[in-house]
């Protein structure tokens, strides 16, 4: 297989695909100059401003129902029940994973207003953020799967199968992009890779596996019984 050919992204000078049109480490749209980076506390005091008033924005129509992501496995959206919560002494990545799952709350509900006023609030709170985890890749790669930038997702995909060749949750957002698309054959093979490397991952024991152990549950037999395999689990 030839080598995917590289280029560097014009805003943060990460290596990423020459085809891309977003980068996938600082989201920038491609072609354009490269724009001078806020100093860290100016973007903390301004994520903090953008979660604030989405919090207040979003209290009313919250609801205590687990959010889905796309193909149907749940998703728990940390701290989405009850009133809206004092985020004064949350840490900029729980800031980012507020918004995340003020955005999946949303779509489960199906008010795609609101999943479109948070998604680039999420977006950009990760952005601040620096390198990301292969947790955070796929919270920003859903977030862009719902919202329709499967080429976004996708390049999140190849950053967290980069770092970790047959990760599961890769395999999970390569199924949320194929069912947004309608792509059923792509869908079937995301289940095929996913039961591939199931019992290699999950005994590797990684954080974000223990994270989002319901939504791979859910996703592993969801997976047997569209391919009528078995893990042994």
């Amino acid at each position: 297989m030839n080598a995917t050919a590289k280029k560097t992204c014009g805003n943060c000078g990460a290596s990423i695909n020459a085809t891309a049109q977003f980068c996938h480490a600082c989201g920038a749209k491609q072609g354009t100059e490269r724009k001078p980076i806020p100093p860290p506390l100016l973007g903390l005091v301004a994520l903090v401003v953008v979660i604030v008033v989405a919090v207040v924005a979003y209290s009313a129509g919250r609801s205590s129902q687990p959010a889905v992501a796309p193909g149907g496995a749940p998703f728990a959206a940390a701290g989405a029940t009850g009133a809206a919560p004092d985020i004064s002494n949350l840490s900029p990545r729980q800031q980012a994973d507020r918004l995340f799952n003020l955005v999946m709350t949303a779509h489960e509900q199906g008010d795609f207003g609101r999943v479109n006023q948070f998604a680039s609030m999420a977006v950009q709170a990760y952005g601040i953020l620096g390198d990301l985890d292969p947790d955070a890749h796929y919270h920003v790669g859903l977030v862009s799967a719902i919202t329709g930038n499967a080429e976004e997702a996708m390049a999140r995909v190849d950053s967290m199968e980069s770092a970790v060749p047959g990760h599961l949750l890769a395999a999970m957002l390569r199924n949320s992009v194929a069912q947004v698309q309608g792509d059923s054959a792509a869908s079937r093979a995301a289940h095929e890779r996913f039961l591939e490397n199931y019992q290699r991952e999950i005994s590797a024991g990684r954080q974000e596996y223990l994270d989002h152990g319901s939504a791979i549950e859910a996703f592993r037999q969801q997976a047997e019984r569209r391919t009528g395999r078995s893990t042994g689990g």
